[in-house]
C-alpha cells in the first residue's frame, strides 16, 4: 500500500511538471544525420541493458556524442568508449518517492542535446522524470503507459524479447539518417 501511495505522488509531481512541457511539431527526416549531441537514459534490466549496447555502438559509428545516464554498478558493463561519457547514479541519487535527487537532476538538466534517447522497456517514474527535465527537442524512447507525455516519437515493445525491441529501436534510428 505504501508503495502505492509513493508511485501515486511520485506520479502527481511529474504531472505538475508537464503542465508547462509542449512537443514542437518536428520532422524526423536527416534528423541523426544533422545531430550531434544525444541523452541516453540505459534500461536498469540486465537483459535490456545488454541488446541496448547495439543503440550506443550505432551512434558511435556514426560519431555521434552520446552522454549516457546508468547505474553505478552497470556503467562497468559499457564498452571501454562510452564510460567516460557516463553519468553514473546510485541509490542516494534516487529519493524516496523513486525520482532522481536534486544533484542528478542539476546534472542531467544542465546542458541542451538534440535527442533524449530512454531505452527502458518497462515504465519508471525515475526514467520518465529524467525524460522530462532533459534539455532535448526530439525524445525517443518505447511505447509505455503515459509515454506520449514523455517523448515525440515512440517505438513498439516486444513485451518479453528485448533482442526484437532494440533491434527495432535501431533500425528506426536507422531511418532518421537520410
Amino acid at each position: 500500500m505504501l508503495e502505492f501511495l509513493k508511485e501515486k505522488i511520485a506520479g502527481k509531481v511529474i504531472e505538475k511538471q508537464l503542465k508547462d512541457q509542449s512537443f514542437e511539431p518536428h520532422t524526423f527526416t536527416g534528423f541523426i544525420k544533422s545531430s550531434y549531441s544525444f541523452f541516453v537514459a540505459m534500461p536498469e534490466d540486465d537483459r535490456d541493458f545488454t541488446y541496448s549496447l547495439s543503440v550506443l555502438n550505432f551512434l558511435a559509428e556514426n560519431k555521434k556524442s552520446a552522454m549516457i545516464l546508468a547505474r553505478d554498478f552497470k556503467v562497468s558493463l559499457l564498452p571501454q568508449k562510452f564510460k567516460a561519457r557516463a553519468i553514473e547514479y546510485s541509490e542516494k541519487d534516487v529519493t524516496k518517492w523513486k525520482l532522481p535527487a536534486k544533484r542528478l537532476i542539476e546534472k542531467v538538466s544542465e546542458m541542451p542535446y538534440n535527442a533524449l534517447i530512454d531505452l527502458n522497456r518497462r515504465n519508471s517514474l525515475f526514467h520518465n522524470y529524467i525524460a522530462n527535465i532533459v534539455k532535448a527537442p526530439l525524445k525517443i524512447g518505447f511505447v509505455k503507459s503515459d509515454s506520449d507525455k514523455f517523448y515525440n516519437f515512440q517505438v513498439i515493445n516486444h513485451g518479453d524479447n528485448p533482442e526484437i525491441s532494440y533491434r527495432n529501436f535501431l533500425n528506426c534510428l536507422k531511418m532518421f539518417q537520410d
